[in-house]
């Protein structure tokens, strides 16, 4: 009988720790995303639209904004009908790696501090087995600049000059 009560909680202590894995592992992922312009936010921002695919559709809206400012980070965006270009922040196609650690934990959660989805701008469409989820997003892109710029993640706009 005691033996039968130990394994038990062994196996309920080893389950929650796979649980924990995998829901740690789940907000680490960055959703496959495509990003735009979506036209001129107030001045230290950028207005930008965030398109995720994903296999369900109830894809949380922290996720479309950490898929927008990941993707203002890394891939930078563009919309030639409004003629809006903008390059990455992280200029260095190394940094993501070379600043994972840090990277983890901004995606983690502080990434929340630098956007905003637009309230009612959020569209769901079903487009064969998977599901593209838009959404506008203003992304606080003079914050997050100097905050990375304070840790040295990126350079300072006046280094070199």
């Amino acid at each position: 009988m005691q033996n039968s009560n130990q394994m038990k909680k062994l196996l309920i202590s080893i389950f929650m720790m796979l649980s924990c894995v995998v829901m740690a592992k789940a907000e680490e992922t960055i959703l496959p995303y495509e990003i735009y312009g979506a036209g001129t936010g107030v001045q230290g921002s950028y207005v930008v639209e965030v398109i995720v695919t994903s296999k369900k559709s109830n894809v949380s809206d922290t996720e479309l904004v950490k898929s927008a400012i990941h993707g203002v980070l890394f891939k930078g965006f563009f919309n030639d009908e409004l003629r809006q270009s903008q390059k990455p922040l992280v200029t260095s196609s190394l940094a993501e790696q070379q600043y994972a650690d840090f990277f983890k934990e901004f995606f983690a959660g502080s990434y929340k501090n630098y956007g905003q989805a637009l309230s009612g701008s959020r569209r769901v469409t079903k487009v064969n087995k998977e599901y593209k989820i838009k959404m506008t997003v203003t992304v606080y892109k003079d914050q997050l600049r100097k905050d990375l710029e304070a840790v040295g993640v990126v350079s300072g706009l006046n280094t070199g000059f």
